[in-house]
């Protein structure tokens, strides 16, 4: 991943979103834990070991988009120091902020200016990760996104994809969560309407594996790449005997 390669902010991300993720104060209040936990209604525990489930040690992991809380310390501590793990995100703002917030602390961790929907591919990663990101994407964008991080993925890796899902109509914050989306969030919607594999132009070169959380709110959906069949059907079996005894859907 290369430094030097710059993208301007979409001119969307001004309108919509404000100095939310442009000031210093704005950053500081949104950027822990408690913060990260209250804006998904207590779930971020749960959405990060969702991802951590399908990291493993010294592979090499490519997240786009910076997100608030610890989620990126997490993912560096799963990692480890003879891992690689790259994040790119298009704020110079943010890159900037979080460069000297991890400093050197994670060996593996290096941090990038670049956009994801333009993203050149200079490598394949073990495994790319969206956190929390498309939500916020038009559906162009998003779609862009979506096939940049698939092709990422080395043959045998996987790209995750942790995000807003359709909730279950008898789901208490339900309309709730529209309303606040449709005012904070216009884009997420699109994910009640459309699965995230959909997106997808070569759809037919991964198996794509879904959960969700807390009513459906949430999900999770792993795209591996098809390397041998029989190995990657028993990697996902195998996950979602773990996820079902841990992560009840209700």
């Amino acid at each position: 991943m290369s430094e030097k390669n710059v993208s301007k902010i979409p001119a969307y991300s001004s309108f919509v979103y404000g100095d939310r993720y442009n000031s210093l104060t704005a950053s500081e209040t949104l950027d822990t834990r408690f913060s990260a936990r209250l804006r998904t209604f207590f779930q971020y525990d749960t959405l990060v070991s969702a991802a951590l489930r399908n990291i493993k040690m010294n592979q090499s992991v490519l997240q786009l988009g910076l997100v608030y809380g610890d989620e990126i310390d997490q993912v560096a501590q799963t990692v480890g120091a003879y891992g690689q793990f790259d994040v790119i995100d298009v704020n110079p703002f943010q890159v900037s902020r979080n460069q000297e917030k991890y400093g050197s602390i994670y060996p593996c961790l290096h941090i990038f200016e670049q956009d994801a929907a333009g993203l050149k591919i200079q490598k394949q990663y073990d495994v790319v990760l969206c956190f929390l990101l498309l939500q916020e994407l038009p559906v162009v964008t998003k779609m862009k996104v979506i096939n940049n991080a698939l092709n990422a993925v080395k043959d045998g890796g996987c790209a995750i994809f942790i995000d807003y899902h359709n909730p279950l109509y008898w789901h208490p914050l339900r309309y709730v969560v529209r309303m606040y989306n449709r005012l904070r969030h216009p884009f997420a919607e699109k994910l009640w309407d459309r699965e995230i594999d959909t997106f997808a132009k070569n759809k037919i070169d991964f198996v794509w594996h879904k959960s969700t959380y807390f009513g459906r709110m949430f999900q999770k959906v792993v795209a591996t790449r098809k390397n041998n069949i029989k190995e990657v059907a028993l990697t996902e079996a195998q996950q979602q005997s773990l996820e079902d005894y841990f992560l009840p859907d209700f």
